[in-house]
This record gives structure tokens, C-alpha cells and sequence, in this order.
């Protein structure tokens, strides 16, 4: 029994890492409703964690769920609007399990910036590494945008900036909540 859920798991993590290579989509995904479930427990952990670094717990709690609510909503808004209602569980899946994935890095290198913010030193390399693990991030997010909604890739990319921009919002409207 243990062995199996190890296989799964791999065979999980396996394709999750394919997804942030563009390799797969969401459609190779189960469409599951326990799956999604416990990808987006996950997702709402490590998100809190991710905000712990800077932030208090309350504004690191409320800002995985806004993130997390946002982007639910935002898939299913999509989703629905081009007529692909059912691609929901795998869409949502990919796109918080790609995110999952990443989490290492983002949390290292978000680490990273609040050392330097204790420090009062200075250093551009977190930055650029930021900056590339976003455009990497956009890019796994216009992939699965392109598949789940059937439409090129610029216009996934599109819709990825565009609902950065929208988290970018709601992330400073939920921080000045905190102040």
C-alpha cells in the first residue's frame, strides 16, 4: 500500500515538473475532485508559509486565501466563458500544482530578500532570480491557459499578465488591510 502511494506520488510530482517544463498539460492531469482537493490544501499551506517571511500570520493566512479564492474564481470565470466548464478540476490542479513545484525556489530566494531587508545590505542576484522564476511562472501559466481555454500561446500569456496584475492588486489592497 505504501509503495503505491509513493508510486503515485512521484508519478504526481512527476507531472507537475512536466507541466512547469511545458511539456504536458492540464489535460494530462486526472480530473479529480480528491486530487484538487488536496493540491489545494497544499497550495493554501505553502502559501501561508511563503507569507510568513515579512508577514504576520493573520495578513500570511488572509493572503493565501485571497490568492487562492482569486485564482479559483479566475479559472472558472475563464473557463466558463469559453465554454470549457468541465476542464475546471484539471485547469485548477495544474495551475496550483505547477505553483507547488516552485515553491522551493520562491521560498529560498523570498528568504533571501528578507535577509538582505534585515541586513541592510545590498545584492542584484535574488533579484534576477526573481524576476526569471516569474517569467518562468508566466509562461507555465500561459501554457496551461492555452491548452485548458484552446486558444495560442500569446493570448494565454496575455491572460497570465493580466490576472498578475489583478493578484498585484488584491495583494496591496489585503496588505493595506493589515497596516
Amino acid at each position: 500500500m505504501t509503495s503505491n502511494i509513493t508510486n503515485d506520488l512521484g508519478r504526481l510530482t512527476r507531472a507537475f515538473w512536466e507541466i512547469c517544463l511545458l511539456k504536458r498539460s492540464p489535460q494530462d492531469l486526472p480530473a479529480s475532485q480528491f486530487l484538487l482537493n488536496c493540491t489545494l490544501l497544499t497550495y493554501i499551506v505553502l502559501g501561508i508559509a511563503i507569507n510568513l517571511i515579512g508577514f504576520g500570520f493573520a495578513e500570511a493566512c488572509t493572503l493565501s486565501v485571497a490568492m487562492t479564492t482569486l485564482l479559483l474564481i479566475s479559472i472558472r470565470l475563464l473557463l466558463q466563458i469559453r465554454g470549457y466548464g468541465a476542464r475546471l478540476l484539471q485547469t485548477a490542479t495544474a495551475m496550483m500544482g505547477a505553483s507547488i513545484v516552485l515553491f522551493l525556489p520562491a521560498v529560498a530566494l523570498r528568504y533571501w530578500f528578507h535577509l538582505i531587508e534585515l541586513n541592510g545590505s545590498g545584492s542584484n542576484l535574488p533579484g534576477y532570480m526573481w524576476v526569471a522564476l516569474f517569467v518562468w511562472q508566466l509562461f507555465i501559466s500561459a501554457n496551461i491557459f492555452k491548452h485548458a481555454l484552446g486558444m495560442r500561446l500569446l493570448g494565454g500569456f496575455i491572460i497570465s499578465i493580466a490576472y498578475v496584475l489583478l493578484e498585484f492588486r488584491v495583494m496591496f489592497f489585503v496588505h493595506k488591510s493589515f497596516e
